[in-house]
């Protein structure tokens, strides 16, 4: 409070030595100082102001000035309004970019912009302990995000690491028993079950991999079976054109799509430019 104090009894002193011929006035550098400072000082030189209370910096007080115009420095005229901007709690807050930061210090920053926390939740991920993504009202939502005035609170998916005997699950599709079993089993997966579609004469040889459980690419635990089935090769490797050729019409289909539109926004931009001559 002294030091403000005095801050305060300098900054009035230098008010008075801050004026040029008594018809044009240096604008002083208020960022910085409160509110009731500032107009202080403002009053002194003559000058008149509006007042900004919509905006928030965590860098700044409750109630300090975050910027202005006329800068400081510009020389005006007595009596010219000057635009102050103060640092309010009322304004919106902003979601600071806390994705792959720290648990605790995402925390911190979320408190400094005034933004309340109601859950968090925990994933499978490798890294511990930092935010993964932010939900408000069942949303993603990324960093610069505007809250409302009266906003609920957040909720963080955090990384929680890998449990000790949980382990990525391999893509075994379209290998055979013996191909998809070692690659499992290298993997740290030892409970294998299989299944056949159908009977296979030669299945060592012939029988191929058409789906697994769980996922490729899933976390799971190494002392769970993984489920495996199986069908004959040829089967397999009609089922792959089947799909082949499905895919393959489906992209006719978006070309055919696309054409078709293109051609109507010709036609389109055509006849108004008749109807314009």
């Amino acid at each position: 409070m002294l030091i403000l104090y005095k801050i305060s009894q300098i900054a009035l002193q230098w008010v008075d030595v801050y004026t040029k011929h008594g018809s044009y006035v240096t604008v002083p550098d208020l960022k910085g100082f409160t509110l009731s400072q500032s107009i202080s000082i403002l009053k002194k030189l003559g000058l008149k102001y509006d007042i900004d209370t919509s905006h928030y910096d965590p860098n700044f007080k409750i109630n300090q000035i975050i910027s202005f115009s006329p800068e400081a420095g510009d020389y005006v005229k007595e009596g010219r309004h000057v635009y102050i901007q103060v640092n309010s709690k009322s304004s919106q807050s902003i979601l600071p970019n806390i994705i792959n930061k720290d648990k605790r210090m995402a925390i911190k920053f979320l408190h400094d912009n005034h933004i309340s926390v109601k859950e968090i939740r925990y994933i499978n991920n490798m890294d511990k302990d930092s935010v993964f993504k932010v939900l408000y009202k069942n949303k993603f939502i990324k960093p610069g995000y505007r809250f409302p005035t009266h906003q609920d609170g957040i909720i963080l998916i955090i990384g929680k690491g890998y449990e000790k005997n949980n382990f990525t699950v391999p893509n075994v599709i379209g290998m055979s028993l013996h191909s998809a079993t070692y690659t499992l089993k290298n993997k740290l997966f030892h409970t294998i079950n299989f299944y056949y579609d159908h009977t296979i004469k030669n299945p060592d040889q012939d029988a191929k991999v058409y789906r697994q459980k769980p996922d490729p690419g899933s976390i799971y635990d190494k002392n769970k079976s993984v489920e495996l089935w199986l069908t004959s090769k040829e089967v397999l490797d009609h089922l792959i054109q089947i799909e082949e050729k499905d895919s393959n019409k489906e992209i006719e289909d978006i070309q055919i799509e696309k054409k078709n539109y293109n051609k109507q926004t010709e036609e389109k931009e055509k006849m108004k430019l008749n109807e314009k001559n």
